[in-house]
């Protein structure tokens, strides 16, 4: 699996499948193996995927001092470079679309065919008790308690009850390489100091697609509406039920829309 340094940072990605290159950027906290199995799975056999580790999650370079917007645009265009990649679509999803929207911003829309959007946040907080369930955990309390009252804020209940041992499972194997606190202090840091990506967005000539569950209490919905009204061409698609981490308990039908909006661009 290769790494790239052109960044400044050691940046790890790897790629799967083939046909045009659609470069996956994670959000807070997370990485690459957060996207699940299944809806990658369903994505590599009609695009290349490029999955990367954003600075401070997985495998790329965890640095103790703090960075910027541009470090993490920057570790985006790095991977690219890395690979050659002169056009390529890019999604991000949650803090992902964000700094995937600044991409847009930083570098201009010229080598990007399209941008997907998930579940983004628009400046439309989610509550305080939910933002710190999910996010900022009580080092008080065992882990597993916690990864467990944060399962509600990003999944439907429903869903969670029938995949509990599969969550339980995966809770284990991401404390076995854990973000550092500090990562999440760092990128919220960095994404509340930069300046707003959307007016380039709205002027940039490329496609642009917002996907949102109608049941996210991380990004409350209306951050999707008021997205759409400052990007009026963007093409919004709901899911309905759905909450904030749709591609791993909708992985068929976050796919289904996604390859649909790829197609006709």
């Amino acid at each position: 699996m290769p790494f790239t340094e052109r960044s400044g940072a050691r940046i790890w990605y790897e790629t799967r499948g083939s046909g045009d290159p659609l470069v996956m950027v994670y959000g807070i906290g997370g990485h690459s193996g957060d996207w699940w199995d299944v809806f990658p799975a369903l994505l590599e056999p009609h695009y290349r995927l490029v999955l990367l580790d954003n600075r401070g999650t997985g495998r790329s370079e965890k640095p103790s001092a703090h960075w910027t917007m541009s470090d993490m645009t920057a570790d985006v265009m790095a991977v690219a470079d890395d690979l050659g990649l002169e056009r390529f679509h890019l999604l991000g999803c949650s803090l992902g679309s964000i700094i995937v929207r600044h991409v847009v911003r930083e570098y201009g829309p010229a080598r990007i065919r399209s941008l997907s959007l998930l579940c983004p946040p628009n400046g439309i907080p989610a509550t305080e008790e939910d933002l710190r369930t999910a996010l900022f955990w009580d080092p008080a309390r065992p882990l597993i308690e916690s990864a467990r009252a944060s399962w509600p804020i990003i999944h439907p209940p429903e869903w969670i009850a029938r995949n509990e041992n599969e969550l339980i499972d995966r809770f284990h194997r991401t404390m076995a390489n854990p973000t550092p606190a500090r990562t999440f202090q760092f990128q919220l840091q960095a994404a509340q100091a930069a300046p707003d990506p959307n007016p380039a967005v709205d002027v940039a000539d490329v496609p642009v697609l917002i996907l949102h569950g109608t049941i996210d209490r991380l990004v409350p919905p209306a951050n999707a509406e008021l997205l759409a009204r400052q990007i009026p061409r963007a093409r919004l698609e709901w899911l309905e039920g759905d909450s904030h981490n749709f591609w791993a308990h909708d992985p068929e039908r976050s796919a289904a829309v996604l390859l649909d909006f790829l197609a006709s661009v």
